[in-house]
């Protein structure tokens, strides 16, 4: 598939949520094709699922240029004055870099838009992002103690609406290691990894540095959850994931020259755990990832193993 189709998104959409057992509405999805044609002509687009029963299939486009999908998105009903809040400091993050960044959007297949992105353009200090004009206090409680575990740089940050959180998107040290994972896990009240899953992470996680995620809650300022990430699994091979994901990667399509599939284990308080998986749909992702200087599971060229 040379490029995006309407018709044939919403045909795969609808067998990989049957496939999966997922809630599907096509009027909605209908209208966030409608809403935003061109982002995903253009950009890269993905598939998400998650191990937990009852999720949902979510979707994504990653633009490749700044435009203000929350304008976009305001003017054609998808956000509404509950979401002004989160909707603005997407745009606060959005004007920083004289305006560069880039704004991205994900949806929940029965209820649409779901969470804003924004692409920093580069790896970014994390105290440009946290201490931008109108950023509440709460997102900075936890800033010492991010510098303190050596989280210093942040490429994406995030807002999930029907969630009221915020996700910022680290590059951490790798390799990673039991007494790193455990202090990130206490981040969130989590436990350490288990023995297995550790082993599966050491596996994955690309040893030159990985993502690292924190989803904060805006109005507390609590970490509710953290996440790894291993993006780019080598063709083939995967981690023990559940049945579920076994399907996903199984039934959703991919159309892209070179297949991103991607793993993260996310830990939140106690022993609250599950795992989510993503799959390039079509628009190039892969090389939109690198030239992200995004590292990957699969070793290939750039990928060299090296500490930070």
């Amino acid at each position: 598939m040379a490029s995006f189709s309407p018709s044939k998104f919403l045909d795969d959409i609808s067998k990989t949520t049957s496939a999966l057992g997922a809630p599907y509405s096509e009027a909605t999805t209908r209208k966030v094709l409608e809403t935003f044609p061109h982002s995903f002509n253009d950009g890269a687009v993905l598939w998400r699922a998650t191990d937990r029963k009852g999720d949902s299939l979510n979707y994504r486009f990653y633009e490749r240029r700044p435009i203000d999908t929350v304008a976009i998105a305001i003017k054609a009903g998808l956000l509404t004055a509950d979401d002004a809040i989160m909707a603005d400091l997407v745009t606060t993050w959005s004007l920083l870099y004289n305006g560069t960044p880039e704004q991205s959007c994900d949806f929940d297949a029965e209820t649409g838009l779901v969470k804003t992105w924004v692409f920093l353009k580069g790896l970014r200090p994390l105290d440009d992002i946290l201490n931008a004009p109108g950023v509440p206090d709460s997102l900075r409680f936890h800033q010492a103690t991010f510098h303190s575990l050596g989280l210093n740089t942040v490429r994406h940050v995030a807002v999930d609406y029907p969630k009221s959180t915020v996700n910022l998107y680290f590059r951490a040290r790798g390799p990673v290691s039991q007494y790193q994972a455990t202090k990130f896990n206490a981040l969130a009240g989590a436990n350490p990894p288990s023995a297995a899953e550790f082993e599966e992470m050491v596996s994955h996680l690309n040893p030159r540095g990985f993502t690292f995620s924190v989803t904060l809650k805006l109005s507390t300022g609590t970490i509710e959850r953290v996440g790894y990430y291993a993006l780019k699994l080598p063709v083939g091979i995967f981690p023990d994931i559940s049945d579920t994901l076994k399907t996903f990667f199984a039934v959703a399509p991919s159309y892209d020259p070179e297949e991103m599939n991607a793993i993260a284990w996310s830990f939140g308080k106690g022993n609250k755990k599950y795992v989510k998986a993503e799959r390039s749909y079509c628009g190039r992702l892969v090389s939109l990832m690198r030239d992200w200087n995004s590292t990957f599971s699969d070793l290939g060229p750039g990928q060299v193993p090296a500490n930070l």
